[in-house]
Order: structure tokens, then sequence, then C-alpha cells
């Protein structure tokens, strides 16, 4: 049975990046904190010609039959714009490490750490939870169907609705934010007495702003992303990291002898970051010929509805995230002062290997599912689900085992000022079991991506509903405890997002399998292991060495930074070389997608 007949079509089209999120935000953790399998033989099949290659030259078995779009050259076309993204991941995480360092650096794991965390977070949930959701799920869909059938004119129009709807929304929104900070902060901190929420109610007054920019470069981003325009969305978080920094630098200088000028400085240029990082984006809106008139609303526009109507599901979604991330950041602050900070020190490392590997992958093929869809080509939507899934597994499975291995060492990269060896021990070890969810958090949010490309919002919704019910009352009870037992402590807080992120995960590919009439879970299950023999091999190689390198050298805690990464890189290239290298040679599933990466960096052989 076809896609397009288990559920009506309703013409559609988030990170990020976000994925395709339309929004380019600050790259935060979600809250949570969510027959034809395409073989290994397949996937491993070279791209297309490389793309520096003149289309006379390249060869003619490139071009599909009807003129259009053959597959190897989708798969070279997918594959450049998800190295782009790569770079600019890259470039902006190095800058989000800096930032995070300036923060160590600053606050350390302390109250006001662990305040202003808390604060900065809570514009993006409030975001998720009245729009964001609806604009990563629903906006992209309605507005490339659009293209497709009524021309740019009618998008145009109906985008321009979109944004002159956000920017008044969204305004009002974060007009009462503001004035009822106390009563918002309160739902992240229930646990904690009042007198601990002045210092998130003071930075929470300044941030509730970044609520109207979030939806404009969500808008923004994803029509930017919907014409293949990757860069602008990618790189401008890197502009924001550079505010912020700048900012914490002041905050560290000055804050002994002028402390309340000190948060001051916190307080404006945090939001002001994300105000850079939003209007980076618009300008390049124009020449991509996307041109808005945001003054002209039109409520009646039946694309607004369609959004609404794909869109409404979210909101479940979005709440199940509010509540989770609530009762995380109440369950830690609850702890101890310094756990929020904790959560979000630890998650700096985490969403590393998701942001630089993970999000090119879920970006560039929601593009692509969407398509699909529209052209109703289930072979190729199963392809494509298969596909993503086993380049998620091949570089998130190893990496569940390096952030393991490796956890005192990068933690260690923080410490620095406030930041002591205290807060290193605090902060790996949380990272450590926290890592065990990584490969099940991509394809959860992968899922998420898959299921709004196929209209099935209302069944992801349902997953979220039940999968956060469980994670919430593990939270409380792992960490904070029951009748005679004290609890796991701010460990409870990862186990039960390692439950939340399996269940959920689990849930969909079944939901997914039924659907589509089998998209070769046996397949996957395999993929997996594969993928994990090979990253347990590279984990080995590199823990033999960190132990080495201590035993024989110094250990961690008696270098400074310098050390600390030394021995990530020794140790750490060791792991990479190893892992996919025999992922290469061993043709593991996944493991194409890289080789068409390093292959762009070969020189071509001579004709």
């Amino acid at each position: 049975m076809r896609v397009s007949e288990r559920e009506e079509y309703v013409p559609r089209h988030m990170k990020p990046a976000g994925v395709m999120e339309p929004a380019p935000r600050p790259s935060k953790a979600p809250a949570h904190m969510g027959a034809a399998a395409y073989s290994a033989q397949e996937e491993a099949e070279p791209a297309a010609a490389p793309a520096h290659m003149r289309a006379s030259e390249r060869p003619a078995s490139t071009t599909s039959a009807d003129g259009g779009e053959s597959e190897p050259d989708r798969q070279a076309r997918v594959g450049r714009s998800q190295l782009l993204i790569s770079v600019c991941v890259a470039i902006s995480r190095i800058t989000g490490f800096i930032r995070t360092w300036a923060m160590g650096l600053a606050m350390g794991t302390t109250l006001l750490s662990s305040s202003y965390q808390v604060a900065c977070n809570l514009p993006n949930q409030l975001y998720e939870l009245v729009m964001g959701g609806m604009l990563v799920t629903a906006f992209l869909p309605v507005y490339v169907s659009l293209r497709k059938r009524e021309g740019e004119e009618r998008a145009n129009q109906y985008a321009s609705t979109l944004m002159g709807i956000v920017l008044v929304f969204l305004g009002v929104v974060a007009l009462l934010a503001t004035l009822f900070a106390p009563q918002v902060v309160w739902t992240q901190m229930f646990f904690s007495p009042s007198g601990d929420r002045e210092l998130v109610v003071y930075f929470f007054r300044f941030f509730a702003v970044q609520l109207l920019f979030y939806g404009v470069s969500a808008v923004a981003g994803g029509l930017l992303n919907s014409r293949s325009d990757y860069f602008w969305s990618s790189a401008a978080p890197i502009a924001n990291n550079i505010v912020v920094i700048f900012a914490m630098f002041v905050y560290y200088f000055v804050s002994a002898d002028n402390p309340d000028f000190a948060k001051l400085v916190l307080a404006v240029g945090t939001p002001l970051g994300v105000f850079v990082q939003m209007a980076m984006q618009v300008p390049a809106l124009a020449k991509n010929g996307v041109h808005l008139k945001p003054w002209r609303i039109n409520l009646h526009d039946p694309a607004l509805r369609e959004t609404l109507a794909l869109g409404i599901p979210t909101i479940v979604v979005t709440l199940c995230s509010f509540a989770t991330v609530s009762v995380q950041n109440a369950a830690a602050m609850a702890v101890s002062d310094a756990g929020s900070s904790v959560l979000y020190y630890a998650r700096q490392w985490f969403t590393l290997p998701y942001a630089f590997l993970a999000v090119p992958v879920t970006t560039t093929l929601f593009t692509e599912l969407a398509g699909m869809v529209a052209d109703r080509d289930d072979a190729a939507v199963r392809r494509t689900i298969v596909s993503g899934t086993q380049q998620n597994f091949f570089s998130m499975v190893p990496f569940m085992l390096y952030l393991i291995v490796f956890a005192v060492p990068l933690v260690s990269l923080f410490r620095a000022g406030s930041f002591d060896w205290t807060s290193v021990d605090l902060v790996s070890g949380y990272l450590a079991v926290m890592a065990l969810s990584l490969p099940f958090y991509a394809c959860f949010l992968f899922m998420q991506k898959v299921f709004s490309a196929l209209r099935a919002m209302k069944q992801y919704a349902v997953c979220n509903l039940v999968v956060s019910g469980v994670q919430v009352v593990l939270t409380i009870v792992l960490c904070l405890g029951a009748g005679s037992w004290d609890g796991f402590g701010l460990a409870g807080v990862a186990v039960a997002q390692i439950a939340f992120f399996v269940l959920g995960t689990v849930w969909c590919y079944a939901y997914l399998s039924k659907r589509l009439g089998g998209i070769g879970l046996r397949t996957l299950v395999g993929s997996f292991m594969s993928s994990l023999l090979v990253g347990a091999a590279g984990a080995a190689v590199g823990a033999a060495l960190l132990w080495a390198l201590q035993a024989f050298v110094m250990p961690i805690e008696a270098g400074g930074i310098p050390w600390a990464l030394a021995c990530i890189v020794v140790g750490g290239l060791a792991s990479l070389v190893v892992t996919y290298g025999l992922g290469m040679v061993f043709h593991v599933p996944g493991s194409a997608f890289l080789g068409r990466i390093v292959a762009r960096f070969l020189p071509r052989k001579a004709n």
C-alpha cells in the first residue's frame, strides 16, 4: 500500500539543522535529554561525478531517462550539502566549546551558573511550546508543496502571512513572559525554595525576548534551507557564540569589582547573540528569491489551515517536552545547586557528535523525504529511512563508547577559573551515563522528521505522550528516591533519559515497519551490531592508550588543559582510525557516507 494511501495526503513539505530544523536557534539539545531494505552494497555504490566536473564531462549514466535528476546525482548533491553543514557545524561547535569554557571560567558549577542556564533554556522551551514544534514539522512541508503546485509568488504570500503571525504572536508571548517571569520560572524549580529562583527571574526578564528572535530565525532558516541554501542557517550560530563569549569574558574580568554590572552584561549579551544569529539570515532571503511582506497577514489562507492541521499534533509533543525538561531541572536543582549546570556542561559533549555527524544527515534527508512523499515514491521513502538510520548508527554508536572512555579528559578541557576538579568529577560522571542514549537520541530525532514527512505526527505525539510519562516518573523516583531509597542523584536524570529515547525509538520503528510494509528491521539491528563491534574495537584501543599515557606520563588531574587535550587527540585519533577504518574495509552499513566525504578530499585520477 502506498504511503499516501495510509493517510490522507495534505500538501506539505527544522535544527538547524532541526533539522531540517527550519530554525537555526542556538544549538541546544532537545528538551528530553523527543519492504525494500537499503543494502550495504547499494549504499556503497560510488556517488555521482564530482561537483566541480562540468556537466558535459559527467557520465551520461548520471542522467535519468526522463531528464530528471538521477539517483547518483541526487546522492552527490545531498552529500555536498551534508559536507557544507558539517563544516559550519564544526566551526559552530568550536566556538560553542569556547563559549562553554568561558562560562566555566566565569561561573563554574555554582548556583549562579545553574540559574543562568535555567533562564537561558526557558525561552527555548516556551518557543517550542507555543510555536516552534509547529514550525519545525509543518511550515516547511506546506511551503515546498505550494512552490511546486502554485509557484513562487503564492509560496511567498504564505510565508509572509506566517512571518507576520510569528512577529505578532511571539512578541505578545515574550511580553507576557517578561511580566509574569516569577510564575514562569516556578515551572522549572518547583522543588526549590523561592530564594533560589531570584537569579533565574532576573536573567529571564532579559532573555524572554529571545522567543521572538527564535521564531523569525525559524521561518528564515526554513525558507533558506528549502532553496538548498544551508550556509546561513548553519553559520549564524557562530556569530551568536562569539557575542556570548565576549559577554562571558567581560563578566569574568569585572565581576569581582562590579558584580551588578557583570550580571547585566550577561543579561544583555545573551539575547544580543540570538538577535545577531537571526539578523544574519534575513538578508539572504532576498538573494534566494524570497520576498516577504509580513504586514500582509491573510488569516484565511488555506495553506495556513494546512499548517495548523499538520502542526496541532506537535502541541502534544512540545507539552511533553516542556514537562520532562521542567521535571529534569527541578529534580536536578533539588539534588544540588550545581544540578542544572552539570546537565548543561555534559550536554555540550553529548550533542557534539550528533550536531557534527547526524544533523547534516537529518537536515538534508528531511528535505528529500518531503519531496519523496509529495511524489508518492514509497520505495524511495523506505530506502531513505533505512539509509539515514544506518548512517546514524555508524556515527553515533562508536561515539557513544568514545564519550564513556574519554569523559574525564573531555570535561577536563573546561577546567579553569571557577570550574575545578570537583566540577570535572560531577560532569564526567553524568556524561558517561548519559552517553548510553546517544544513538537512540539521534534516531528518535530523525524519526520526528520522518513522521512529519509522512503526515503521521499524531502517532509521533502519542509515542511522546507515553514515553514522556515514563521519563517523568523515572526522573523523580531515580533522582530523588522513594520511601527509604535515596535514589541515584543526578545520574537518575540520565537513566530516565536513556529509557525515554530507547522506548521512543523502538516504538517509532515498529510503527513504520507496520505502516510501510516492512523497512528491514533485522537489517537495522544488524547495522547497529556492526557499528557496535567496530566502535568497541576503536574504544578499546583508545582506552588502552589513555591508560598508558596516564600510567607512564602523568594522570589527567595532574596536568592542565594541554595535557587533557593531548590525551584526547592521541587516544581519539587512534579510536577513529580503528573504528572507521574497519567500517570502510568491511563495508559496515552507513560507512559509504563517510567514504563519500573522504573521497571529496582525495585528488582525482587523470583520465
